[in-house]
């Protein structure tokens, strides 16, 4: 059994709920990062003057950045820690947002395409930080409420930009949201640094000499019976072949094929409607205060998606309800791109074409939390030893702490914590 499969079971701690409250934060934090350039985009085009080409460059940055991110710099945390990885990727996503308002109609857009490439880095380190956080310290009652805000955070991003810092672009122009991310980006920094934990799984492969010290002082924290020695390694075998080819041979090749060409065409769609789509209507309708709006609309039925979709999968099936959710996304995209840009139809016809399209983002977690009941419970000794440690006062030293043998989360369980 590996260290964190028991923790889910019981009752969460503290830290627990401070953790998750900083990776859901910290995605809410990725939602405004990624659709600013959505209702900033016209602003940006009046006081340049640029191309749609020209704006095309700048709306594209932080995607080529997640890119780089994602595949080339998040696979870095696994050396460093997740912990690290997030001050990393926040303090990068914060120097991005500082490099934008320097950008001028004498220097041209190209700071703010590298503001936004270098923000995108920081926003695909993320991921290798957020996922990680939630699926090791959230609890099995709150799983569904939480996997839920995770799906929506990015809406509830986009949602809050848009409302809040969206508006006061015509007066105070479009850099006010370059310095309001700069700014939240840089808190975010030091409360990663401050209050997230570090991953226990990381901890547990004993990458530092003072691995087995520090990760008594979570358990501790937590609530948990310490260990006296770190875990075996597992997954030996996995480790020897190689991740790469682990994932690309086989039955299991086959399935990451069409997971990712599957995920590209929706990600071509999501995209589209977070940046061009609110920017289109503003320019057709000459009015940039209509971009947030839109934005507004995107958010609102990315979030009521989400909630549906959590409510109806548990009752219906992942399986049956995706494909009927993106074949009424086709339907409602293609019916926002055939009645044009007037208002409001336009904002209504992108609320119904959000709303099938970002439930997208939930089967993956929802899958998860049917696989969750599934998940072993604790040794014997892991049980006996947490009840007797909850029975009395529990001590402030880990040393104090009842111990569990390391070889009773070494054992490989007999199936697997998730089938998803």
């Amino acid at each position: 059994m590996r260290i964190t499969d028991h923790i889910p079971q019981e009752r969460m701690s503290g830290l627990q709920r401070r953790a998750v409250a900083i990776a859901i934060t910290l995605v809410v934090l990725d939602g405004y990062d990624v659709s600013l350039t959505s209702f900033a985009a016209p602003y940006i085009e009046r006081g340049f003057g640029v191309s749609k080409a020209e704006l095309g460059l700048v709306m594209s940055g932080a995607l080529i950045g997640m890119l780089v991110g994602s595949i080339i710099v998040a696979p870095l945390a696994d050396r460093i820690g997740r912990r690290k990885m997030g001050v990393v990727a926040t303090s990068t996503i914060a120097a991005g947002m500082f490099i934008g308002p320097f950008a001028t109609p004498e220097t041209g857009t190209w700071p703010l395409v590298l503001s936004r490439i270098v923000t995108g880095v920081g926003v695909g380190c993320l991921v290798a930080v957020v996922g990680v956080v939630l699926a090791e310290y959230t609890g099995k009652r709150v799983y569904a409420l939480v996997m839920a805000l995770y799906a929506a955070a990015i809406n509830i991003g986009g949602l809050l930009g848009s409302m809040i810092v969206g508006p006061m672009l015509d007066a105070r122009g479009w850099q006010l949201g370059w310095w309001i991310g700069f700014a939240l980006s840089a808190v975010a920094a030091i409360a990663t640094y401050a209050l997230l934990p570090e991953s226990l799984a990381w901890l547990a492969e004993g990458r530092r000499p003072d691995a087995l010290e520090r990760l008594n002082a979570l358990l501790t924290k937590m609530r948990r019976p310490v260990l006296a020695a770190l875990p075996e390694p597992e997954n030996t075998g996995a480790d020897a072949k190689g991740s790469l080819r682990t994932v690309f041979t086989g039955r299991t090749g086959a399935y990451t094929l069409l997971m990712t060409v599957g995920y590209v065409a929706y990600m071509l769609s999501f995209c589209f409607m977070t940046n061009w789509a609110p920017s289109s209507v503003a320019s057709a309708n000459d009015n940039p205060a209509l971009a947030p709006q839109l934005v507004t609309a995107f958010s609102i039925g990315g979030i009521l998606g989400n909630v549906l979709f959590g409510y109806l999968a548990g009752r219906i099936g992942v399986r049956v309800l995706t494909p009927v959710f993106l074949l009424l996304a086709t339907v409602t995209l293609s019916l926002f791109g055939i009645v044009g840009s007037q208002m409001p139809t336009a904002w209504w016809t992108l609320f119904t074409a959000s709303f099938f399209v970002c439930s997208g983002t939930v089967p993956s977690t929802r899958s998860c939390r049917r696989c969750i009941r599934r998940w072993p419970a604790p040794p014997a000794s892991v049980s006996s030893s947490a009840s007797a440690g909850s029975a009395a006062s529990p001590p402030r030293s880990s040393a104090a702490r009842p111990s569990t043998p390391a070889g009773a989360w070494a054992r490989p369980s007999p199936s697997s914590p998730c089938r998803c």
